[in-house]
């Protein structure tokens, strides 16, 4: 009975274990993130019941009181904690896992030390240190990433010896607590708390800006590691895997977030000597003939910057640069948090998507002050997360971009990290942003950045500085572009000569005229729900005597027939629907074909090209139409990646909007023309 009871606890250990890697498995996907927390959550609430069902308590109603109130602090902290407070927060809650790992330590020792078996006395002493530095740091980290305390590095006067000797007599302190008597071991505990809270302040203050995703990365490890040490004094199963498991992935991110900085974990927390230099140091060992070099402030650094020529307003030229991009990656970075100007960046994004623009995410793995902080910001904001780029993968884009926007960036696109030697980022990875044909920087000044360290980005001839709110100023150029959007859609598209109008009345005229109209129904329909709008204008179509088709590809949408379910869901008339084969000899004879977010089952590159995703695979002939009118959200390739010729087609007119606006603009047009 024993054995099975044993066996059944195991059991149930492995798949709360189970549950919580899963868990922080699913974090490798933004899009599956939020569940990930949750199921991580669902773990260890179901280890904390089994803890609970296994020892019971003594005190019932003070441990209900505590989850009241820790609770209640935590759902009050969340609702009111804001996407520019998350890294102190989570610096915070680091801290707070750190006092509870030396509270137990302690708790343990003291409840009688002498009857504890070696391994788990040293495992109780070393929760005891790790747990201590682990709350300071993380309150000096998060006082730093709250703006209460001075950002910058705190060097003291021979600060790695201190930090040495610290560590040193901690560890001395922990050996002695194994020997000496028992009675006196509290004095012994309480040296090693004090000096454990002084090394987590020591080897935290000297950390800059730059370097504080590394150390909240490396607190969450010290954190887990703290909790897995717990776990072995009270031989706790679940507490150590966890712990471990925690422990373990701020291990690993900890050394991405090293790897991104280009410079070791030792030299994060023990910087050499010359990277203190200061400006005027930094400017006798780099010539000012060297422009990229320059490290003395210019007083006169907007004025020069903001005069890019005599003839044009500096602001218009940047919405005339956009206008006129085919690409465009967009540079985020700790100013636009603070701004608070996400959400007006992902209008910008969509607005230029919706132009035709090919738009992506640079992401610098240490932009913000946290992992992953641009990732949650723009999350929040709802952006597609297909746009989003690491570091590697987009730099070597740049080259070819014609628009590059920076959002409250400096040091992660400063080039002096690497053309000059001796200064703080000097030898750190950074987003190649000053290769592109033009740079647009929305920051609220033309300041360094944490380092210190001048940005000689600024100063490129390519460079155009929107100084102030990047909020504002992000506003501002979506509400140009959209102002202009008739205008830069008309340019953007091949049209008959002399022919002005817009795409929208151009292809009223296309179909009041057309006699026979093919309509293709894509994955983009389904995203939208726009069949129900799609069947309403082939009616409409219908009543004005013009003979529709629906051209049915097998492959569209995500699974087989889905095109046929959606639109039979809007009561579809079934003779009107006709597979590839049957249709494909007829679009020659067709006047206007209507597309509705599909893009690889018309893109000719599958018949044109030769090693491309889609080469030889079959598709719907839109492209011998005598006029192609393409309803898409965007211009962008399908999810094969290979670009729609299709698009520039002399005969094609493109709508590009939601699927639904853009078939209610058509039933409303063709309500009214004569």
């Amino acid at each position: 009975m024993a054995e099975t009871y044993s066996t059944m606890n195991l059991l149930l250990d492995f798949c709360v274990i189970g549950i919580l890697i899963l868990g922080i498995w699913l974090f490798r996907w933004p899009h599956r993130a939020k569940l990930g927390n949750l199921t991580a959550a669902f773990a260890l609430a179901c280890a904390a019941a089994l803890i609970l069902y296994r020892n019971g308590t003594q005190y019932p109603y003070i441990m209900l009181f505590a989850l009241v109130i820790g609770s209640s602090l935590g759902y009050w902290v969340a609702r009111k904690i804001t996407m520019i407070q998350i890294p102190a927060m989570v610096a915070f809650q680091h801290g707070a896992g750190g006092i509870a790992a030396f509270f137990l330590s302690l708790a343990e020792l003291m409840r009688g030390s002498q009857h504890l078996g070696l391994m788990n006395e040293i495992s109780g002493l070393l929760g005891l240190a790790i747990g201590s530095l682990t709350f300071s740091g993380s309150m000096i980290a998060g006082g730093k990433l709250s703006n209460k305390l001075g950002q910058a590095q705190k060097i003291l006067p021979k600060h790695t010896l201190l930090v040495m000797l610290n560590l040193g007599a901690i560890l001395v302190l922990i050996i002695a607590a194994l020997f000496v008597p028992a009675g006196t071991r509290i004095f012994i505990y309480i040296l090693i708390i004090l000096l454990s809270i002084l090394f987590g302040i020591l080897f935290t203050i000297r950390i800059g800006g730059a370097d504080m995703p590394v150390v909240i990365s490396f607190l969450n490890a010290t954190a887990g590691l703290a909790a897995a040490l717990c776990g072995m004094i009270i031989e706790n199963k679940l507490l150590i895997s966890c712990g471990a498991t925690v422990a373990a992935s701020g291990s690993i991110l900890t050394h991405v977030m090293c790897k991104a900085m280009n410079r070791s974990l030792f030299r994060v927390f023990v910087p050499l000597e010359k990277s203190r230099i200061n400006s005027s140091e930094a400017k006798k060992q780099n010539p000012v003939s060297d422009p990229v070099k320059r490290q003395v402030p210019d007083p006169s650094i907007e004025k020069e910057i903001q005069v890019p020529s005599a003839e044009k307003n500096i602001f218009q030229t940047a919405v005339e640069l956009a206008r006129n991009a085919q690409k465009v990656i967009i540079v985020p970075g700790y100013g636009m948090a603070v701004a608070q100007a996400q959400f007006q960046v992902i209008d910008f994004s969509n607005k230029m998507l919706a132009l035709g623009k090919d738009v992506k995410f640079a992401i610098h793995p240490v932009a913000g002050r946290m992992p992953g902080h641009m990732n949650v910001l723009l999350a929040e904001a709802g952006v597609d997360y297909d746009l989003l780029e690491e570091m590697d993968d987009v730099n070597p884009e740049f080259k070819d971009t014609d628009f590059t926007l920076v959002i409250g960036a400096c040091d992660v696109v400063n080039p002096a990290a690497i053309k000059t030697d001796g200064s703080p980022i000097s030898g750190m990875p950074i987003l190649l942003a000053h290769e592109s044909k033009n740079v647009v920087c929305c920051n609220i000044d033309a300041k360094p950045g944490y380092s210190g360290v001048e940005n000689p980005l600024y100063k490129n001839d390519n460079t155009i500085m929107l100084l102030g709110n990047a909020k504002e100023t992000v506003q501002q150029l979506v509400d140009s572009l959209s102002e202009a959007s008739p205008a830069i859609e008309d340019s953007s598209k091949d049209k008959d000569e002399n022919d002005h109008k817009s795409p929208l009345e151009s292809a009223i005229m296309a179909l009041s005229s057309a006699k026979k109209v093919i309509i293709i129904p894509g994955y983009g329909m389904a995203l939208a729900q726009a069949q129900f709008k799609v069947i309403e204008l082939a009616t409409r179509l219908e009543s004005m005597g013009a003979q529709v088709k629906f051209a049915i590809h097998p492959v569209a949408g995500r699974m087989p027939g889905h095109m046929n379910v959606l639109l039979a869901e809007a009561e579809v008339d079934y003779d009107n629907l006709y597979e590839m084969d049957e249709i494909n000899p007829e679009f020659s004879q067709t006047d206007a074909v209507l597309i509705f977010g599909a893009c690889d089952v018309v893109n000719p590159e599958a018949i044109n090209t030769e090693g491309t995703p889609i080469s030889g695979m079959p598709i719907l002939m839109a492209h011998d139409a005598k006029k192609i009118i393409i309803c898409n959200f965007d211009a962008k390739p399908g999810y094969s990646g290979v670009e729609n010729t299709l698009y520039d087609n002399p005969k094609a007119i493109l709508l590009l909007n939601d699927a639904a606006s853009t078939a209610n603009d058509l039933i409303e047009a063709l309500k009214t023309h004569p």
